[in-house]
């Protein structure tokens, strides 16, 4: 039975924790354990983890400082053992299949993928069903340039093998943590699997995936008021700014061999020089079959410095 490590960072979540950590406790035919990492909250979170621990010996608590979901994940990927044979992420406020993490090992198995991703169940804060994520027609993007403009793959339904994880883990491979303030950890973890391996993505959903008022990220479509607050935040806090030409940056330093292959990451990397400006100008055709946002907003974005 393949041994499997899931690992979920948690921000003040009472209200939807103790459901989601039943469903992984419910996982079939894998020898699971649960990695949580507490980053800081302030409700009941910690005392209902502290039950599941003193009645779960598979249960394992990290408590610490608050360091954001980003990083909080990435730091729990550094610090989980290595014994495992699969290694996966978990949000705090989803519910999972029972056999969500069965099928994700059978997909690597057959693929001998990098990474596993999969479609999921959006349900509102009651679990009820709102809608499958991505239809059948829709294109799942997983090249480098695709995920470094808009990422589909949901770090919730991330599944990976032993041999990721140590890619991942590998102190030289580590992105820095004022990256991961401006780009959530999935994103890092699909990019470095489209540059150094293959990504399985699975149509089928295997998790309901909550959307509520409090989602880090989500599936419901981002509001004005949010859209403007972003705008704004990277105007006046410099270190918000440049989050694409950021990660092509740190990719390319990290896997400079497996970069190589992509040059519009290079491109993307010198986002910040005239001459870089001048030559990603060309790739916003490319860039627009990858995201909503238009050439002129693109153009924009790439002159001013905030690509």
């Amino acid at each position: 039975m393949d041994k499997v490590a899931v690992l979920l960072s948690a921000y003040n979540g009472e209200k939807f924790l103790c459901e989601q950590i039943d469903s992984i406790m419910n996982q079939q035919n894998v020898d699971l354990d649960l990695y949580i990492r507490d980053d800081g909250s302030s409700d009941r979170t910690q005392e209902y983890l502290k039950q599941y621990v003193e009645q779960n010996d598979s249960i394992h608590l990290q408590n610490g400082c608050n360091l954001g979901v980003a990083n909080s994940f990435m730091s729990l990927l550094y610090n989980v053992p290595n014994h495992y044979d699969y290694y996966a992420f978990a949000d705090q406020d989803d519910i999972w299949e029972a056999n969500k993490v069965q099928e994700a090992i059978r997909q690597l198995k057959d693929t001998g993928a990098a990474l596993y991703g999969s479609n999921q169940e959006c349900v509102d804060k009651y679990g009820n069903r709102l809608k499958i994520r991505y239809s059948e027609e829709e294109n799942i993007h997983l090249t480098p340039i695709s995920i470094l403009n808009e990422n589909m793959i949901a770090g919730c339904t991330m599944v990976f093998p032993q041999w990721f994880w140590q890619v991942l883990s590998d102190e030289r491979n580590r992105p820095s943590e004022s990256l991961l303030r401006i780009r959530i950890h999935d994103v890092w973890v699909a990019e470095v699997a489209s540059v150094y391996g293959k990504i399985t993505y699975d149509n089928r959903a295997f998790i309901k995936y909550r959307q509520h008022e409090n989602n880090v990220v989500g599936a419901a479509p981002t509001s004005l008021r949010k859209n403007i607050a972003t705008k704004v935040k990277k105007i006046v806090k410099p270190e918000f700014r440049n989050g694409r030409s950021k990660l092509a940056q740190e990719i390319c330093a990290s896997f400079p061999e497996q970069s190589a292959k992509y040059p519009e990451l290079k491109k993307c990397a010198e986002a910040n020089t005239c001459r870089g400006k001048l030559n990603l100008i060309r790739y916003i055709p490319t860039f627009c079959q990858y995201t909503n946002e238009s050439k002129l907003g693109l153009l924009f974005k790439i002159l001013s410095g905030v690509f």
